[in-house]
C-alpha cells in the first residue's frame, strides 16, 4: 500500500485521485469509503467488509502536461532520420555473386559512407548492383588485366574474399565449359552504367571522397581494356583478311652489324655462342634461337647487349636501325637466300581461303584434305589460336608422320569374360561372318555399301551357329561345347555409340554392329560437277549484283494423300506429338487414295555478302495444290512465281534481275518448249531486264536449297491424318465409278457439279494445312501460304484476286498466232516470230535458260559522230508499223487498174498502179 501510494503521490493529491470501495460478499454492491486511503482497515475487518476495491482517478489535464514535457519533437525525429547514413539491405547468400554484393556493402560500412533521405534503396542499391556486376565480370580475368598493367584499385582489393586469396567466380575455374572471354561490348556497357551512377548528386559529397576516385579508376580500367580489344580485333581482322603474310622477310626484315669486342670484355652468357662462331667460316649463318633466354625481358637484353670477339651481322625480323658497311654483297645475298629457305612461312586466313577456293571445284576432295594439302605444299607454319585445336593438330601430325595405325588402341577389347568356355561357338561365328562377307554378300554389296543385313536377329544368329555346330559335331552337341545366351552374343559386337556409358560393356570381338538402313544412296550423273559449277556461278553472280537481284529456289514436295471414308496419314515420318492424356493419335493402316495435295515451295533466298555465306536464309512461301485440277505445270509455276514476287515486293520496287534454281523435272526442264514459253511469259509479265533459270543435274535434286525447307515443312505434317468432306449422293456415285486421275478429270468435264464439289471437299483440308504451315519458322522467318494459281488465273486477262496482268497473255505480245497447247520443239518451229524472239533475246542450254532485254539504246561512245535519226523513236516505229507500205497518192480510184478475188475470203480486191498494167503484169494477176 505504501509503495503504491508513493508512486501516486508523485503526480499530485492522493486523496483526490484514489477512491476506496468495500463490500462483504459478491452479491452486494460496492460502498464508497468517505475517508478514502485514510480509512482504518482493522475497523473494516471487524465489521466484516472483507473485499476492498481501489479506483485510481487521473486528472486529464495533469497527464497531458506531463506527457508533453517528456515526449520528443516529431520534427527533430524527421531531421535526425534524414541525416542518418543508410546502406542497401544485404541479400541472402545463395551463391558467390550474392556474397560479393554483401561484401561490397560491408566495405562501404567500413568506409563510413551511405545514402540519406531514403535513397539507399533506389540510387544506392542500383549503384551497388552495377559495381557488383562489373567486379563479377572481370573477376576471372584479373590476371589478364594485370598482364596489361591494369591493376584492380586498392579499395576493392580489401574485399574479404580477395584478402583471403580467393576469387568469387569459382565456377569459371572448376567447370569444363568453354571459358568466357572479355567482351568489348560488355566492358563498355559496364563502364557506362557506372559513370551514370557516379554522375548523380550524391557522389559529390565529401563522405564519398575515398570511394569515388577508386570507382573512377575501375571505370578507366574497363574503358582502356575495351579500347585495347577494339584495336586488337581490328588489327587481327586486317591481318586475317590480308593477301600478304604478316611476317615475311620482304616487309619487315632488317640487318645490322655489331663490331667486335676485346676478349676480356666478353660476357659469360655469350661465351658459348662465341665458341660456336670460332668454328664457322666467313658468311656462314648461325641460328641463335636456341641460345636465347626464355623470358621476354631477358631475351631483349640479350639481343641488345650482344657483342662477340668477332664482327657479326645480325639478320632478324622487327629490328630498328640498319647500318651499311662495304662488304662482299654477293656472299651476303647468298647467305640471305639460305636463311630465307629455312625461315618459317606464315599465311593469313585470307591467303588460305584463296588457295582452298581455287581448288574447291575439284570433285571428291574434302575440306580436310584441302587444308592438309595447303599445309604440306606451302609450308605454312601458322597454327590455330585455340589451344585445344592446336593439341589435336599436333597429335594428328604425329599420327600422319608415323603412318602406323596401331598407335591407337581400343581398350574395349579388355572387356568381358576372358575364359575359353565359348571358344568353339566363337570360332564358328567368325567363320560364318567370313563366309557371309566373302561369298553370299558379294552379290548384294558394292564397296562398303551393304544392301542386306548379315542376319535377321541375334536369336537367328544363335540358331544358325548352333545348326552349323550340329552339322560338324553331331546332334545332340557334345557336353563340352557351351552355347552363350543371346545377350552375351550381342555384347560381343561393336557398340553402336562408343560415347555412351553402355559402350563399356561391349567387347568388340566381332567387327559387326547394329545399324539402321540409311536412305542416302544417290545416283551418279556425269554432269553433276558441271551443274555444281553452274550453280556456283549463279550464286556468285547474285552476290555481285545482289542489290538488283532476286534469287528464288523452288521445288514440289511429295504428294499428301487424302482419305475418303477414313483419315489417312500424310506419309511423313512421325515423332512423338503432344496429345490429350487419354487420347490416341491414329490414322488408317492403308494408303490407297484417289485425292491428294501437292505442296509447292517457293524460297526467296537472302543473298549473302560472299560465297562462303549461307544461302539458306530467307522467306518461304508454300501452297497446297489439288493434284487433280491444279497439276504442276511450267506455266502454273511461272504464274505462282509472279504472285509470290508481288507479295514479297509489295512495299518496294521489284528487282530487275530474277534468278531461278529448280530441279530437273518436266515442269522445270529448260530445254522443253512449255518451260521456255512459261519463262518468257514470266520475263515479259514481270518486266525484268534479265532472267536466269538454272536446274540441277539428273537425280541431284538434293542440291536444291528448297530441299532444306522440306524437313521444316515436315514438322507441320507430322502426326496429321486427313479426310475429305462428304459430297452429294450423285457426286459420290460418280466419284466411285472412277479411279485414275485421268478418269476423274474426264468425268469432271462431263459433270461440272462433280468438279466443283470435289474442290469444295478439300478446301477445309487446305485451310488446316495452311494454318499449321504458317506457324512454322525458318531462322525466325515465318512461313507464308498463298493460294495456288487456278486455270482461270492463268488464262484470264486479269487476276481477280491479285489484280495483275496474266502471265499467259504476255506471250501473245511475242507471237499473237501462238497456240498454247502447241509447246513442243517441233510445234514451236511453226511460229517464226516466237523463234525469232528466242534467237534474239534468249539463250537456251541443257541446264540453263536466259532471257534478257535488248530494248536499250546504244552508248554515247558508239553513236558519237554518226547522223542522228528518228528511226528508233517508239511513236515513229508504231506509226510506221500501222501505215501502208505504199504512198497514199496511189490509193485513189483513178489508179485502179484491175480486180482480183482473195483466195482466203473470196472477196473482190483492187489492184492499184501508177501506170497501166503491162501484159506480163496482167498475166501474173
Amino acid at each position: 500500500m505504501s509503495c503504491r501510494k508513493y508512486e501516486i503521490s508523485r503526480k499530485g493529491d492522493v486523496e483526490n485521485m484514489v477512491k476506496v470501495s468495500i463490500r462483504r460478499e459478491k452479491s452486494e454492491g460496492w460502498k464508497e469509503v468517505d475517508k478514502g486511503l485514510d480509512g482504518d482497515l482493522k475497523m473494516l475487518e471487524v465489521l466484516g467488509f472483507m473485499q476492498v476495491k481501489f479506483c485510481l482517478v487521473f486528472d486529464t489535464n495533469l497527464d497531458t502536461t506531463f506527457s508533453t514535457q517528456n515526449r520528443p519533437d516529431a520534427f527533430d525525429i524527421l531531421m535526425n532520420n534524414s541525416r542518418q547514413l543508410l546502406l542497401p539491405q544485404r541479400c541472402t547468400e545463395h551463391n558467390n555473386y550474392h556474397r560479393l554484393y554483401n561484401e561490397i556493402i560491408e566495405l562501404f560500412e567500413a568506409q563510413k559512407v551511405g545514402w540519406t533521405c531514403g535513397s539507399h534503396d533506389t540510387l544506392g542499391k542500383e549503384f551497388v548492383n552495377r559495381l557488383t556486376s562489373a567486379l563479377w565480370y572481370i573477376d576471372p580475368h584479373i590476371s589478364t588485366l594485370r598482364a596489361r598493367s591494369y591493376h584492380l584499385p586498392v579499395l576493392f582489393t580489401q574485399l574479404k574474399t580477395y584478402q583471403n586469396g580467393k576469387s568469387y567466380d569459382e565456377f569459371y575455374y572448376t567447370s569444363h565449359h568453354k571459358k568466357r572471354q572479355l567482351s568489348q561490348q560488355r566492358l563498355a556497357h559496364l563502364s557506362s552504367s557506372l559513370e551514370i551512377s557516379i554522375s548523380q548528386p550524391w557522389a559529390i559529397s565529401d563522405r564519398w571522397c575515398q570511394v569515388i576516385p577508386e570507382v573512377l579508376s575501375l571505370i578507366e580500367i574497363l574503358k582502356k581494356y575495351s579500347y585495347y580489344l577494339i584495336t586488337t580485333t581490328a588489327s587481327m581482322n586486317e591481318l586475317h583478311y590480308s593477301n600478304e603474310s604478316a611476317r615475311s622477310p620482304g616487309n619487315n626484315s632488317t640487318m645490322y652489324q655489331v663490331s667486335a669486342c676485346e676478349p676480356h670484355q666478353l660476357k659469360d652468357e655469350y661465351t658459348q655462342l662465341d665458341d660456336l662462331l670460332s668454328e664457322k667460316s666467313f658468311y656462314e649463318h648461325v641460328e641463335i634461337q636456341q641460345y636465347l633466354p626464355n623470358d621476354a625481358i631477358d631475351r631483349y637484353k640479350f639481343m641488345k647487349e650482344l657483342q662477340l670477339t668477332y664482327p657479326i651481322g645480325i639478320y632478324r625480323i622487327q629490328e630498328s636501325e640498319i647500318s651499311n658497311n662495304k662488304q662482299d654483297e654477293t656472299l651476303k645475298a647468298r647467305m640471305l637466300a639460305k636463311i630465307h629457305e629455312e625461315l618459317p612461312r606464315y599465311f593469313t586466313r585470307q591467303m588460305r581461303k584463296n588457295v582452298l577456293n581455287k581448288y574447291s571445284y575439284i570433285q571428291k576432295v574434302t575440306p580436310a584434305v584441302l587444308r592438309m594439302l595447303h599445309f604440306d605444299l606451302t609450308g605454312n607454319a601458322a597454327v590455330t589460336s585455340d589451344a585445344v585445336s592446336r593439341d589435336v593438330e599436333e597429335i594428328l601430325r604425329l599420327m600422319l608422320t608415323l603412318a602406323y595405325p596401331n598407335i591407337i588402341f581400343d581398350l574395349r577389347t579388355n572387356n568381358g569374360f576372358k575364359g575359353t568356355k565359348f571358344d568353339t561357338f566363337w570360332d564358328e561365328t567368325v567363320a560364318y561372318f567370313n563366309e557371309q562377307n566373302l561369298l553370299t554378300v558379294n552379290e548384294r554389296r558394292l564397296g562398303t555399301v551393304l544392301y542386306m543385313p548379315l542376319t535377321l536377329s541375334v536369336r537367328d544368329l544363335r540358331e544358325t551357329i548352333v545348326e552349323r555346330l550340329k552339322t560338324v559335331y553331331g546332334d545332340p552337341l557334345p557336353s563340352d561345347i557351351d552355347i552363350p545366351s543371346d545377350e552375351w552374343i550381342r555384347l560381343q559386337f561393336c557398340s553402336t555409340n562408343a560415347t555412351t556409358t553402355r559402350a563399356m560393356y561391349y567387347t568388340g570381338r566381332f567387327n559387326v554392329k547394329f545399324k539402321v538402313q540409311g536412305r542416302m544412296l544417290r545416283k551418279h550423273s556425269e554432269d553433276a560437277h558441271y551443274c555444281a559449277a553452274l550453280f556456283r556461278y549463279l550464286r556468285e553472280f547474285c552476290i555481285q549484283y545482289r542489290q538488283w537481284t532476286c534469287l528464288i529456289s523452288a521445288d514440289d514436295k511429295h504428294k499428301i494423300p487424302i482419305g475418303e471414308d477414313v483419315a489417312i496419314s500424310t506419309g511423313v515420318r512421325n515423332r512423338r506429338s503432344i496429345v490429350a492424356y487419354e487420347s490416341t493419335l491414329a490414322a488408317a493402316d492403308h494408303d490407297f487414295t484417289k485425292l491428294s495435295l501437292t505442296p509447292s515451295v517457293i524460297f526467296f533466298i537472302s543473298i549473302p555478302d560472299n560465297i562462303s555465306g549461307s544461302f539458306y536464309n530467307g522467306q518461304v512461301y508454300v501452297s497446297y495444290k489439288d493434284t487433280i485440277f491444279e497439276p504442276s505445270t511450267a506455266i502454273r509455276h511461272s504464274t505462282e512465281f509472279l504472285n509470290a514476287l508481288t507479295i514479297q515486293y509489295a512495299y518496294q520496287e521489284m528487282p530487275p534481275i530474277l534468278c531461278l534454281y529448280t530441279d530437273g523435272g518436266p515442269d522445270h526442264r529448260c530445254n522443253y518448249g512449255s518451260v521456255q514459253i512459261a519463262l518468257i511469259s514470266l520475263f515479259l509479265c514481270g518486266d525484268f531486264d534479265l532472267l536466269f533459270a538454272v536446274r540441277t543435274a539428273p537425280n541431284h535434286s538434293w542440291t536444291n536449297p528448297a530441299e532444306r525447307v522440306m524437313s521444316t515443312l515436315n514438322l507441320g505434317l507430322q502426326g496429321v491424318a486427313l479426310k475429305r468432306d462428304s459430297m452429294s449422293l450423285e457426286s459420290e456415285n460418280l466419284f466411285g465409278m472412277v479411279n485414275s486421275l485421268g478418269d476423274i478429270r474426264k468425268k469432271a468435264k462431263e459433270f461440272n457439279k462433280l468438279g466443283s464439289e470435289l474442290k469444295e471437299s478439300i478446301t477445309g483440308i487446305q485451310e488446316i494445312l495452311n494454318n499449321r504451315t504458317e506457324r512454322l519458322k525458318l531462322k525466325n522467318n515465318r512461313f507464308k501460304c498463298y493460294s495456288p494459281a487456278s486455270q482461270e488465273h492463268i488464262t484470264e486477262k486479269k487476276f481477280t484476286e491479285y489484280q495483275m496482268f496474266s502471265n499467259l497473255k504476255s506471250i501473245f505480245r511475242v507471237d499473237p498466232t501462238l497456240k498454247i497447247e502447241e509447246t513442243t520443239q517441233a510445234q514451236m518451229r511453226n511460229y517464226p516470230m516466237l523463234i525469232e524472239f528466242i534467237n534474239s533475246h534468249c539463250q537456251t542450254f541443257a541446264y540453263s535458260f536466259q532471257a534478257y532485254n535488248l530494248d536499250h539504246y546504244s552508248a554515247f561512245q558508239n553513236v558519237y559522230g554518226t547522223k542522228t535519226t528518228e528511226e528508233h523513236r517508239p511513236t515513229y516505229m508504231q506509226s510506221q508499223a500501222k501505215s501502208e507500205s505504199i504512198p497514199k497518192y496511189i490509193l485513189i480510184a483513178e489508179k485502179i487498174r484491175d480486180y482480183i478475188s482473195c483466195e482466203y475470203c473470196q472477196k473482190r480486191r483492187c489492184v492499184y498502179s501508177n501506170k497501166f498494167l503491162t501484159d506480163n503484169e496482167q498475166y501474173d494477176y
